[in-house]
């Protein structure tokens, strides 16, 4: 397993008031979100680059924070394999989430679908914040697995039954 390095940062207004529109940072005060925003690596890449690889070393969450990111999964069958497109994610998206709960490989890859801003919080120094901080984006990360969850299940229920 390999961990994916970040490009060279350069110079973004990185402000509370961008972070407050990443759903992860919900009841986050402002005085929290300075705390957090010190702890944020910045990455700039281009079209086509890939974040993440599936395999990769789980310990790092990603938000994107300008342009977009495409989910791909590598799909073995009988017939050989291939690389599916889970999802397509935006600005205020985030990836690597359970990177927050643990250092599990990630389950897919992640590639951008546009030149892109994407900040990324290392879950070691997740740990390290204000423990209010850390217990708000886990509940926030609840409800975002939950979610997901949901829509999986609808999605798997209406794949099942629909040919039937």
């Amino acid at each position: 397993m390999t961990q994916t390095t970040m490009p060279p940062a350069r110079k973004i207004d990185l402000n509370s008031a961008g972070l407050k529109r990443h759903g992860l940072f919900a009841g986050v005060t402002e005085q929290e979100l300075q705390e957090l925003m010190a702890l944020f690596r910045v990455g700039h890449w281009p079209r086509g680059e890939r974040i993440v690889a599936e395999g990769d070393c789980g310990s790092t969450l990603y938000v994107v924070h300008q342009g977009g990111v495409d989910v791909l999964k590598q799909i073995v069958s009988r017939q050989g394999s291939r690389t599916a497109k889970i999802t397509s994610l935006s600005e205020g998206d985030t990836f690597g989430e359970m990177a927050l709960l643990d250092q599990e490989p990630y389950t897919a890859s992640v590639v951008t679908n546009a030149d892109s801003i994407v900040l990324a919080l290392d879950n070691t120094d997740v740990r390290k914040l204000n423990p209010r901080i850390y217990a708000t984006m886990l509940a926030n990360l609840a409800r975002e697995v939950s979610r997901r969850l949901n829509a999986t299940d609808s999605y798997f229920a209406t794949s099942l039954f629909s040919n039937h």
